[in-house]
Order: C-alpha cells, then structure tokens, then sequence
C-alpha cells in the first residue's frame, strides 16, 4: 500500500477503531467486566455500519470532498450491468448447498442449520443481515478502499489485502460470547478472501456497482447461516475454489476482461462516483 495515501490509512484505523470500541462492550459482559443486559442487537447493528461511516468521516472531514458521500450512495443505484451478475450474486447460496453435500458424503449426516425451516425466522434474518453487513458495511470496503487500493496494487493483491482485513475487523466477535467462538477463524478468513476475489471481479465488471457489492456480501451472509459451525472448513474450500475459478477466468491483474478499469484516478473512486478533482 502506498505509505503517502493517508485517507486509506486512516480509513482502516477509523473503521476498525470505532467496530472495536462499540463490540469492547458485549467483549467486557462476556468477561464478566459490565453486568446487565446489553443491546446486543443494536450494538451489532450499530458495529456493523462503522466501515460506512469511517468513509463518511474520511470523506467529509479528510478529504474534505463536497458531495462526495452523496456520491458513494449512488454505487447503490448502479443496476445496469448484464443480468450474469445477479445470478452470480446469487453463487454464494449455492456454495452454501454444495458444502452441506460435500460434508454430509463426507461426514454421513447433513450439517444443516435448518435456514429455509421456518419463513418468518428466515425473513427475520433477511432483514437484520441486510442492514448490517450487506448495507452496513459495502460503501466503506468496497466503496471507498476498493478502487483506493485497486490504484496501488494489482486486483488479485487489493482482494487478498481487503479480505484479511475484512476478516480481521470481526475478530471481536470471537471474543463476545455470541457463538463465533465455535466457528474456526482460518476457514472465516479464507471465506473473507476468496469472497473478496469475488466481489472485487463483480465491481470491476460491473462499473463499481456498490449494488451488486451489497448483494454478494448479503448472500454470503446466507451462506454462512445455512450450516452448522463444523462445515465452515469445506464452506471455505468451496469459496477458495471459487475464487481460484473467477482469477483464471478475468486474470490476477484486473480481475476483468475489460481494457481498463472503471477508477478515476483523480478522484480514487469509481467512475462517475465523482465528477470533481484530484484528492
């Protein structure tokens, strides 16, 4: 990374300062530091927009860039792109599936965590992953930090860097007694990077639709809550094959068979994100 871009650096520590102060909470309660109930749900969701709101702060008070948060909510109205990639935003799911065979062939019986069973706790769900990670967090990592990171390294490099990150950003969660404690951090981190492989082709192809960002992160969280806590290692072989596939496919360099990718290099943000100057 590029040791003068200051707004990308502090992106990162503002994003990760303010995750881990708001989740220090339910990590103190675990612990047996704070009594009472907490707001576990709210912190969660609160937790969750940080990444969004680090860029907002970065934006509006770093880089001091008029309009540009209007701007970043755009990527959200970018829906033209071939009808491919919606189905693609989709694959999550079906890795979801495909590990539940695989274990069960494997193991003899269904890691299922019972999603689909009940519609009402299902859609429940739906929601609440959708205005946390999925909502909350894709205007920050792949709004802001993709294109940032995509100017100083090549696609394949700017993923793997933006998924370690990503993975790591959630690591109080291990600490909080919410359950993640179950689940092992080497197969979330590698789901996080093969994921953001993914996500960063999708953005390249797509003229960095923050919409189609937002839908595979909303499925990934599907994924994920599709199986019990001892099939993430082959949830995460199913991932890491996925990407292997998508890097053969669009090369490491782009991660796109496009001529050039859609990135002003004035502004650092996707096209037509921004139509004024150099930060």
């Amino acid at each position: 990374m590029d040791k003068h871009d200051k707004p990308l650096i502090a992106f990162f520590i503002i994003a990760y300062l303010l995750a881990w102060a708001t989740m220090a909470l339910p990590v103190a309660q675990n612990y047996g530091f704070l009594t009472g109930l907490l707001p576990l749900e709210i912190l969660l969701i609160v937790g969750s927009w940080m990444p969004n709101i680090a860029a907002f702060i970065v934006i509006g008070f770093i880089i001091k860039r008029k309009g540009g948060i209007k701007e970043l909510f755009k990527g959200w109205l970018k829906w033209r792109m071939h009808p491919g990639w919606y189905l693609l935003a989709l694959s999550p799911v079906l890795f979801g599936f495909t590990a539940m065979v695989l274990y069960q062939w494997i193991y003899g019986y269904s890691p299922s965590a019972g999603l689909f069973e009940d519609p009402a706790a299902f859609i429940g769900l739906l929601v609440l992953i959708t205005v946390t990670g999925a909502m909350g967090e894709e205007l920050g990592w792949r709004g802001f930090a993709l294109p940032r990171l995509q100017l100083r390294m090549n696609a394949l490099s700017a993923s793997i860097l933006l998924g370690i990150l990503w993975a790591f950003w959630h690591l109080p969660l291990w600490f909080a007694g919410l359950g993640f404690e179950a689940i092992p951090f080497w197969a979330y981190l590698l789901i996080g990077v093969s994921f953001s492989v993914m996500i960063t082709a999708a953005c390249n192809n797509s003229g960095g639709s923050l919409l189609i960002a937002t839908l595979f992160h909303l499925f990934l969280n599907v994924s994920v809550n599709m199986l019990e806590n001892e099939a993430y290692p082959v949830l995460a072989a199913v991932f890491v094959a996925a990407a292997v596939a998508v890097v053969a496919v669009f090369g490491a360099r782009k991660l796109s068979k496009k001529t050039q990718l859609p990135i002003d290099p004035l502004s650092k943000t996707w096209v037509n994100f921004q139509k004024s100057t150099a930060v």
